[in-house]
């Protein structure tokens, strides 16, 4: 056992590779259903239970909850295991000393630990003691992660053969303690009908360099059933051979998940292709389908950037560019990009992507007037890019286009809002806007600034005599020629001034029909008057009639379609072309006189704690209801209720009040009588 002492120091550095649980003494187990039977693998959570499972050993107990489909009216179980699983002998453990992982949780288990002190109480010695207490127990964990012998030789591992396809069970693992010490048991419920696959892994990601690759693999995507990896290598992309001896175990520390797993490897050399590919082994030491290949070669690194070395100016059309950069850097290259931007600190834009490595020149065949031009050299890892700009104009003495689709509004506030397409021509610098009150006026400059965009807003005078505000736009380039000006564009101003109200001079009666006389808006912008009317017991005016503009100083309108008996509200608005509505004329008052031979008597009678309304009522129409009308006081008079016989009796009534009422008859083909009487009650 001496040759493991080397192996310990190995592997200080997975000291962490499991999740220790405080100080709470349980066992935590998984399960993982293959063809045939079902494997077990727990594992305590804390030295102190390793201890004790070592010492007691463990029981595997099963209970059957279900089969086929049905839940058993009594659950059977049993005990797998006929004797507890402890470790195996240490005779036993020494067949197998070749074994790394064997060596070191034999190691592990039946090494000795620190003697006490020879003062008793030191501190410093009990310390030591737990921390070497503790890396024991992590490493013969490991170790059984590693290999589903050791795991079986520590007693961490059992194999159920005696599964059926067609039940499900709940597997629980517990440690053979005395009732006096607890340990928490540990439980899986699974079934054979749950096997899958294992799944190959995610596809690395390799980065090359100078005969060396760096390989990174996502872990944390499948960490519920793979605890290690193997990382493979090919020359030929079909036979594959084992990068490391060992496993590849992710390092971090407690409670820190890693997405991604990583190894470096080096390569024969930069011409080569090689070929790299994973595959994760599981917590019952079985190993999973490989993941997708990758592949490449090694790469010398791009250090340095190419330097532009001259550049020329052809028929002030095309500017030619020449640069120089290493020839034995061609094989690590793919080639070269060139930005162009107009400022020196503008915005680069990507004119040449070239795939020839051996190629020092290119012309830009659609400069700019003023061009910075950068290079950069790349390949499929890398791209440097030179800092040095270099300068190259072209000479401009055309004004460009004016601009197009000039348009705007002016809402309510005054504000106007003008847009117009952009400039097709690349040196645009911005535009220009003009404002004249006349189109026959000078246009002057509306903002002292070069506009930008392609909008411009600005609050223009609503209280003027001018009804229209007209614009134009001019382009302006990067050297400062100006375009003409765009077609002229007419706003309207908003009307924020209702018209004057018309006034009603005379309502007419001609054989019960009414026609209205009045005055029209002096307003020049009204396009329409619009007339109300509303019946006296009604809450809401009605539209009756909409009568267009004339030039007449006076207009009439004959309502036909009044009731006999009713009485009529009219007023008159005025409404100009930008919809705004005058207030309402003066009222106007007609009652039409009724054609139905009617009388009603309203009488009372008075007393102590109510009043009692009766009438009499002669008329050609027959009444559906009796409408009563109350006021108290010096109020008006209101609805007050309603009665389908020939009494209506109040009982709501205050002392020291004066109370009137009136009734009118409601008849069943909708129209109702005039007023009553009124009576009037002291109380």
């Amino acid at each position: 056992m001496q040759k493991t002492k080397s192996l310990l120091l190995v592997l200080i550095s997975v000291l962490f590779i499991h999740n220790i649980y405080a100080q709470k003494n349980s066992v935590k187990l998984i399960a993982s259903p293959r063809k045939g039977s079902v494997l077990l693998r727990w594992a305590p959570a804390n030295s102190k239970t390793w201890r004790l499972g070592n010492k007691y050993g463990y029981s595997v107990k099963r209970y059957t909850l279900l089969k086929g489909k049905k839940i058993p009216k009594v659950i059977p179980h049993t005990i797998l295991n006929k004797e507890p699983l402890k470790p195996a002998d240490i005779k036993e453990w020494e067949k197998y000393a070749d074994d790394k992982y064997i060596a070191v949780a034999a190691d592990c288990i039946f090494g000795s630990v620190l003697k006490e002190a020879s003062v008793s109480g030191n501190p410093f010695v009990a310390y030591k003691k737990y921390k070497e207490e503790k890396h024991r127990f992590s490493f013969a964990l490991y170790a059984a992660d590693q290999s589903v012998k050791t795991a079986k030789m520590s007693g961490l591992y059992f194999a159920d053969k005696t599964a059926k396809q067609n039940e499900k069970y709940l597997y629980k693992v517990y440690i053979n303690t005395p009732d006096s010490v607890a340990v928490d048991t540990a439980s899986f419920f699974t079934g054979l009908s749950e096997y899958q696959a294992l799944p190959k892994p995610i596809t690395p990601k390799a980065e090359w360099s100078d005969k060396k690759v760096d390989i990174a693999w996502n872990i944390i995507y499948l960490k519920h059933i793979y605890n290690s990896y193997i990382l493979e290598r090919s020359a030929d992309g079909k036979n594959y051979s084992l990068v490391s001896e060992n496993a590849t175990v992710q390092v971090s520390d407690k409670n820190i998940n890693p997405a991604y797993m990583y190894k470096t490897d080096t390569l024969p050399d930069n011409k080569s292709t090689i070929y790299y590919r994973v595959r994760g082994i599981s917590a019952f030491g079985e190993t999973g389908p490989a993941s997708d290949s990758i592949f490449g070669n090694g790469t010398l690194p791009l250090k340095n950037a190419p330097v532009i070395t001259n550049h020329k100016v052809t028929d002030n059309t095309t500017v030619t560019l020449q640069w120089e950069y290493p020839e034995k850097m061609n094989d690590y290259i793919d080639g070269f990009n060139i930005y162009r931007s107009e400022k020196p600190s503008g915005k680069k834009l990507l004119i040449y992507h070239g795939n020839n490595p051996a190629k020092r020149e290119f012309t830009d065949t659609i400069p700019e007037f003023t061009n910075y031009y950068m290079i950069s050299v790349y390949n499929k890892h890398k791209e440097k890019l030179s800092l040095l700009r270099t300068y190259a104009e072209r000479v401009d003495s055309f004004p460009p286009a004016p601009p197009v689709n000039v348009m705007g509004i002016a809402d309510t506030t005054g504000k106007v809002t003008l847009h117009w397409s952009s400039n097709t021509d690349r040196d645009i610098s911005g535009y220009r806007v003009y404002r004249a009150n006349n189109p026959r006026f000078e246009f002057m400059l509306a903002h002292p600034n070069e506009i930008k965009d392609t909008i411009y807003n600005e609050t223009i005078n609503l209280k003027t005599l001018t009804k229209h505000i007209y614009y134009r736009v001019k382009a302006i380039d990067q050297r400062m020629n100006q375009s003409a000006f765009s077609s002229i564009i007419e706003i309207k101003r908003p009307d924020i001034i209702p018209p004057v109200s018309p006034v009603i001079k005379d309502i007419s009666n001609k054989k019960s029909i009414p026609t209205l006389q009045w005055v029209n808006s002096s307003s020049t912008d009204v396009v329409s008057h619009k007339i109300f009317r509303r019946a006296k017991t009604d809450s809401l005016p009605k539209l009756i009639a909409t009568l267009q503009r004339d030039n007449a100083v006076r207009s009439s309108y004959t309502d036909k379609s009044v009731e006999p008996g009713n009485e009529y509200i009219y007023h008159i608005t005025a409404t100009d072309d930008s919809n705004l509505q005058s207030a309402p004329s003066n009222p106007g008052y007609f009652k039409v006189p009724s054609t139905v031979k009617e009388r009603i008597r309203l009488k009372k009678r008075v007393y102590t704690d109510k009043i009692k309304l009766i009438w009499t009522i002669r008329t050609d129409k027959e009444v559906e209801r009796i409408i009563v009308y109350r006021s108290v006081n010096k109020q008006q008079i209101r609805l007050y209720g309603n009665s389908n016989t020939d009494s209506f009796t109040d009982d709501r009534l205050s002392p020291e009040k004066t109370y009137r009422y009136t009734i009118r008859a409601q008849y069943k083909d909708g129209s109702t009588s005039e007023l009553s009487n009124t009576v009037t009650v002291k109380k």
